[in-house]
């Protein structure tokens, strides 16, 4: 009686596990008796994946982001891979075997709820190949998409008489772990939701989030003492409004900009950044110049600056200042 073969990936020298398969033929299905085994994490994984990293940051390859005018950054984030066809009796990798690498990027995750195709699910170099003779395994490199969220690895081998080696699948989430949502509205403040992901669009650093929330009290305090001291106006404080922040995971955050009700460019910027948790759009239009130079003052002394300059008050026509913390 012969038996198939089972196939495992693994990284190197990091992350150590097998994907269990089953040995098969016409007749019988046997599962082999050894078990996933991990060794260590290539970072701690808040998505429910086998294998975790941050997202890449890359404008430099992305035309649309090129036009939008950001900032050259090329920040790749890779994993060094093998992939082999296993004896499930001696668990060695088989010589002579083909391999062949494919992703697909899941849909809703991430953050991303909608479903525009050619959703980036970062590459496998080389995809596909002949195993080496020195440990019988295929090595590759994973690099991350942009975008946070999960992917599907599919490997596949065929050895060198034509037997198929049983497909495994492994998942794969590119994430920033520790951001949490800001509440949806606070003392002074309030938040919009966004195209495409809804309400998942408020998500920030811990620190960072305390600021954004601290900002519009400083703001109405120092207002109030501008009033009482006959320097503006009395009228009624605006609330400050929160557009976007980051996504739950981080990475890529791309945005309905022209306010069709759908994204204007999917898996591009023109947000160039929104990718950590850092960075908040805050609503400008609702707030009366005569205001204003409080508003810089709240922002400064909430720890934030404005570095875009089509989007902080040098330029008169825009609609948000854009807020990075410091």
């Amino acid at each position: 009686m012969s038996f198939g073969k089972r196939l495992a990936i693994s990284i190197a020298c990091t992350l150590l596990f097998s994907i269990p398969g089953w040995a098969q033929n016409a007749a019988l299905q046997v599962q082999p008796q050894s078990q996933a085994q991990m060794l260590s994490a290539t970072q701690s994984c808040t998505q429910n994946a086998d294998i975790c990293m941050q997202p890449s940051f890359d404008t430099v390859s992305d035309p649309v982001a090129v036009g939008q005018g950001c900032n050259a950054v090329q920040i790749p984030q890779t994993v060094n891979l093998f992939a082999f066809c296993q004896d499930p009796f001696t668990g060695a990798a088989i010589p002579g075997a083909t391999m062949t690498l494919t992703l697909q990027a899941n849909d809703g995750t991430g953050g991303h709820l909608h479903t525009d195709p050619n959703r980036p699910a970062g590459k496998f170099d080389p995809d596909s190949g002949l195993v080496n003779t020195t440990d019988n395994t295929l090595h590759t490199t994973f690099t991350a998409p942009d975008l946070s969220g999960t992917v599907t690895a599919t490997v596949s081998g065929v050895l060198q008489d034509g037997t198929p080696c049983f497909p495994t699948t492994a998942t794969i989430a590119t994430e920033f772990t520790g951001l949490g949502a800001i509440p949806a509205s606070g003392s002074g403040y309030e938040t919009t939701s966004s195209t495409g992901h809804d309400s998942q669009n408020t998500f920030a650093n811990p620190s960072v989030g305390t600021n954004l929330q601290r900002l519009p009290v400083n703001f109405d305090i120092l207002v109030q003492a501008l009033i009482n001291a006959g320097f503006v106006s009395s009228q009624t404080i605006p609330n400050l409004v929160y557009t976007s922040i980051a996504l739950p995971f981080g990475g890529l955050f791309d945005v309905d900009a022209n306010s069709t009700g759908r994204i204007t460019n999917p898996w591009h910027p023109p947000h160039c950044g929104h990718r950590r948790g850092m960075e908040a759009d805050l609503r400008i239009n609702n707030i009366p110049v005569e205001l204003r130079p409080a508003l810089i003052g709240s922002i400064q002394d909430s720890h934030f600056r404005m570095p875009v300059r089509s989007e902080n008050p040098s330029a008169p026509n825009a609609t948000h200042w854009h807020l990075r913390a410091n």
